[in-house]
């Protein structure tokens, strides 16, 4: 059914003026951002597709031009302007994580946003925040991509970085792909690694942190640290 055809007080844009738009599905709010659909599909449809594409939310952030424009209807400006939406969406939640962060915070602001950035990818990928003496996060980089199981932290890449920024702390994070969030040997290896090497030039490593999809680990909350252990 095209969305003409529908009732009015059920279509997407007269719900969302009625309702506020956090009455909206996911499918509704897609529908909204394509604006039209073709001559045999409404905008849901092309929404359904979309959200098919990857299955979640969250993968839809990870999508590329060339798949949206696989969907029959899709073209380069639509899919341009959908992309342009998760980019968006991907900054808001990173400045909305360096204005409400400090270290002495619990990490669940910097998860949610390392959930959206890493978390659904099928490679490992080890990220570094960077933070100043007031615990704010300046800058963020994404420094070694590893394959399905295995990533690659190098210390003296880490904090060559970390001296160009001029920072007092760093968190290290990573995904495991697999879901299973539980430290293997050679995270605990790195993460030994890492605070020792921060130790000799005077950078805290304030947590290490592992994400999937929806969850996290915190060495620094299963009191994991190096320096929570000599003491």
């Amino acid at each position: 059914m095209k969305v003409k055809e529908m009732n009015k007080q059920e279509r997407p844009r007269e719900k969302a003026l009625n309702d506020g738009v956090h009455s909206l599905s996911n499918r509704e709010l897609i529908a909204i951002l394509l604006r039209s659909g073709t001559k045999d599909r409404s905008a849901l449809d092309l929404a359904d597709e979309i959200l098919h594409l990857r299955g979640n939310l969250l993968s839809l952030m990870d999508l590329r031009i060339d798949e949206l424009m696989q969907i029959k209807g899709i073209k380069a400006a639509k899919a341009t302007e959908l992309l342009v939406c998760f980019e968006l969406i991907q900054r808001i939640s990173l400045e909305r994580m360096k204005q409400e962060t400090h270290t002495d915070h619990k990490p669940q602001i910097i998860t949610e946003w390392l959930m959206n950035h890493i978390g659904h990818k099928d490679q490992e990928i080890f990220v570094v925040l960077f933070l100043n003496t007031r615990g704010e996060i300046i800058a963020h980089k994404d420094m070694f991509i590893g394959t399905l199981s295995r990533s690659f932290a190098n210390p003296r890449e880490v904090f060559k970085e970390a001296l160009k920024y001029s920072c007092t702390h760093i968190i290290c994070a990573h995904n495991h792909p697999s879901g299973n969030l539980t430290p293997s040997r050679a995270d605990i290896k790195s993460a030994d690694a890492l605070e020792q090497s921060g130790e000799m030039i005077g950078i805290e490593v304030w947590d290490h942190l592992i994400v999937s999809r929806n969850r996290y680990f915190s060495f620094r909350e299963h009191d994991m640290m190096r320096n929570q252990r000599l003491f």
